[in-house]
């Protein structure tokens, strides 16, 4: 489930993984949650027309959408993300420094509720670089799988 308004690379990063991707309207937190639970009540497509339910359901947003200066209701897309057990992909990227120590810190919400923290040191910071936050086990997977290490 991703934002209508995310970054494009975002979207790109979403289409060139392979996985379904559904999209809400932007910062409806809404339209999230009725979105979310009608895909996950249908399931995940297959190649015989049927449907299987799904593995995994992820919800990717923005702190700050870049370009139309919004902040996401970090709180209430983490409410969503729990009661359908997703996970949640947030992007600091306009948003760390922007607003102090990021959202979780903005919203005062832990941040072990963001299962992937993505974020650049180029925008607010002026240097290079970014980071990926998230579980030992997604680290470990992405330093063995990702294209910068194939």
């Amino acid at each position: 489930m991703s934002d209508e308004l995310n970054h494009a690379s975002l979207i790109v990063g979403c289409k060139i993984s392979g996985a379904t991707c559904r999209v809400f309207k932007h910062n409806d937190t809404i339209d999230l949650e009725r979105k979310l639970r009608r895909e996950l009540i249908k399931g995940q497509p297959t190649s015989d027309g049927s449907f299987k339910p799904w593995k995994k359901a992820i919800i990717i947003v923005e702190g700050i959408f870049s370009m139309e200066g919004t902040i996401v209701n970090l709180a209430e897309v983490i409410r969503i993300k729990k009661k359908y057990k997703s996970y949640l992909y947030l992007d600091e990227a306009h948003s760390i420094g922007a607003l102090d120590k990021g959202m979780t810190f903005y919203y005062n919400c832990n941040p072990q509720d963001v299962d992937i923290l993505m974020g650049t040191f180029t925008k607010s910071f002026g240097a290079a670089g970014g980071y990926i936050a998230g579980s030992k086990q997604l680290i470990d997977y992405l330093r063995v799988k990702s294209h910068l290490s194939c």
